[in-house]
């Protein structure tokens, strides 16, 4: 039989036991919702690590896609400071454009292929001096008594004993009030009054001669004044009795064009019976538009057109470029449109230089100036060779030998700068330059064979040089036509000047209404 204590201990026991059980299934339960949570765990810490990732690696292709984009931007900005830079280092020396559009800051290069003595600047010692000559007593027209009354140290009584003569030559610009006199007669037989007929420049009964005229045409197209200068110039000249209206200025100018129409057509008749020819052209401001002016011409020719466009629709109404035969040779700057025509091409050696130093200042490659030297020092030693023997028609198989080979050497070395040295904004320029080179050889070279041909187009921009200033002093013409009385005037006072006329006689002739005809100009070269 249990005793009380062992009943007690019993309970107690099971008591324990229950609460156990009870412990061990929450301990099971906790240990499963431990398990359950630190699986979950595991699984969020996995889902945010790859989050992480993808945000990290979703941000870094973002942020470099826009490095890249930045990294690109600052290239493309880098060629562009490359590029402006580079146009900051044109000049007069590198590109057609006049010398005076150096900036301030920067040295103004004169462009000159002459070789450089060692002489001083200056007159040379043992030059002769030239001075005018005293004129002889048949010459004076005009004589000035410079005299004294007293003497000027002491002022005594004063005794002429003899003189002392210095001449000077001047001008005196003295307005002449001509008039006309038209003498009527009447015939014994017939009773009628007639007189001499007169000229339609004598149509009002006052008018201005043609030599105040003329005397405006120069200023306007050989000085490149400015209309309202012209008026005040004339008037300062004749004291205020000449005093043209701009108005008046402007309808001279349109008056001479008209009439030069049979000389411009008699010139162009000249032009294509022409051996060799020059032609170029440059841009002038028409209304504000940018146009054209256009030159044709050799030694003793000069003959302009002007058009709205730059194009070829103006060479075609010129007539003179798609006309010529196959026989006849033309010096131009390079401009693939000559090629469509049947003539020969010769291209300025001049125009290649600079290119070749626009193409240094851009690249610094070693080829450019490697080449310029070659091609200057073959121009030298073709007027070196003509200054010592007059008669040489071309340069011997040897020199041309050496010249081809140092040609074929430099620009296979060109052609490897350009593809493997660093990369620059101006590498498609050079690559063309280096294919103009090598496919218009003998268009750039052929005067090496024939000393006859010109090495450059210099004669075409000496013609055209006198435009740019009337440019910058003008700004533009009114209109097409106005333009083109410019190049009227312009093509007769230059052809007369090219072949010694005066070119204020031949204004004043035109004035008159008996300008020099082409084959009076000609026939006079010939005499």
């Amino acid at each position: 039989m249990r005793t009380n204590y062992q009943n007690f201990l019993e309970k107690d026991y099971q008591k324990l036991l229950e609460q156990y059980d009870k412990k061990s299934e929450e301990y099971k339960q906790l240990k499963y919702e431990y398990q359950l949570l630190q699986s979950r765990y595991n699984t969020k810490e996995r889902q945010l690590n790859i989050k992480i990732e993808n945000i990290e690696t979703s941000t870094k292709e973002k942020y470099q896609k826009i490095i890249d984009k930045k990294d690109s931007e600052i290239a493309e900005k880098d060629k562009e400071i490359a590029r402006l830079k580079a146009l900051l280092n044109i000049d007069g020396n590198n590109a057609g454009i006049p010398t005076s559009q150096t900036p301030i800051n920067k040295k103004k290069i004169i462009p000159n292929t002459r070789t450089k003595s060692n002489k001083v600047i200056g007159g040379q010692l043992g030059h002769a001096k030239y001075k005018l000559e005293k004129f002889s007593d048949d010459e004076i027209n005009d004589n000035v008594n410079f005299e004294l009354e007293s003497c000027p140290s002491c002022g005594g009584e004063l005794t002429e004993v003899g003189e002392i003569c210095k001449d000077e030559l001047s001008y005196r610009f003295v307005p002449i009030k001509r008039r006309n006199h038209f003498i009527t007669y009447k015939c014994n037989c017939c009773k009628k009054e007639i007189h001499q007929n007169i000229p339609n420049r004598l149509k009002e009964d006052n008018q201005y001669g043609s030599e105040i005229q003329a005397v405006a045409l120069s200023l306007a197209n050989e000085g490149n004044v400015s209309m309202n200068k012209i008026r005040h110039i004339i008037r300062g000249f004749s004291h205020g009795e000449i005093d043209m209206s701009e108005g008046y200025i402007a309808k001279i100018q349109k008056k001479a064009s008209k009439k030069l129409t049979n000389f411009k057509e008699d010139l162009y008749k000249k032009i294509l019976t022409l051996n060799l020819l020059y032609w170029d052209d440059t841009v002038i401001m028409i209304n504000t538009k940018r146009a054209c002016l256009r030159f044709y011409g050799n030694e003793k020719i000069a003959y302009y057109t002007a058009h709205n466009h730059k194009s070829e629709d103006g060479i075609i109404k010129d007539g003179i470029l798609n006309t010529l035969s196959k026989k006849v040779v033309v010096m131009h700057d390079h401009n693939i449109i000559n090629y469509k025509y049947s003539y020969q091409n010769i291209e300025c050696n001049i125009h290649l230089i600079r290119d070749l130093e626009k193409c240094k200042s851009n690249t610094c490659h070693e080829w450019c100036d490697k080449f310029k030297l070659l091609v200057q020092k073959a121009i030298h030693d073709k007027n070196e060779c003509i200054s010592n023997n007059p008669n040489a028609l071309s340069f011997d198989i040897e020199y041309i030998n050496d010249f081809d080979s140092q040609y074929e050497d430099i620009l296979y070395n060109a052609i490897e700068e350009n593809l493997t040295k660093n990369k620059t904004h101006y590498d498609k320029e050079e690559r063309a330059l280096i294919n103009r080179i090598l496919e218009y050889k003998d268009n750039y070279f052929i005067w090496m064979y024939d000393f006859s041909l010109p090495s450059d187009d210099n004669l075409s921009e000496r013609g055209l040089r006198g435009i740019k200033s009337k440019m910058k002093i003008s700004g533009q013409f009114q209109n097409e036509k106005t333009a083109t009385y410019y190049a009227d005037i312009k093509t007769y006072i230059e052809t007369c000047y090219r072949n010694n006329i005066n070119p204020t006689d031949a204004l004043i002739r035109l004035m008159e209404d008996n300008p020099y005809t082409v084959e009076e100009i000609f026939n006079k070269e010939n005499d």
